[in-house]
């Protein structure tokens, strides 16, 4: 089982972070836990609780997911940002399916 963190956070990139964990979750079922870091430390400790690996996904610099990680005592073992890939964090904007497959590009996925 991973655990997958991600920030789920209102702006464009936060959004894509949701959108990369859901298609995960429809390509891989029944191998993530899944938690959005703005649910609070519950809620990530829940999902790490049985992982083999725990995957951070964020959508900008701000680290929001990681700072929550970091609050629970919990370290992660892949961490990426999306602006960090080259997506622009664009306050509203709509989230662009090529911006998804960004991510799950740079995200090296093991069964």
């Amino acid at each position: 089982m991973k655990a997958l963190i991600t920030c789920s956070g209102h702006s464009n990139t936060g959004r894509l972070t949701t959108w990369v964990a859901t298609t995960l979750i429809s390509r891989h079922p029944g191998t993530i836990a899944w938690a959005r870091a703005h649910k609070g430390e519950g809620a990530i400790t829940d999902a790490v609780d049985e992982a083999d690996q725990v995957i951070v996904i964020e959508g900008c610099s701000d680290h929001c997911a990681s700072k929550k990680l970091d609050a629970a005592g919990i370290r992660a073992d892949i961490h990426l940002v999306a602006t960090d890939l080259g997506i622009e964090k664009n306050g509203m904007a709509d989230v662009q399916w090529c911006d998804v497959e960004k991510v799950l590009a740079a995200l090296v996925w093991e069964q």
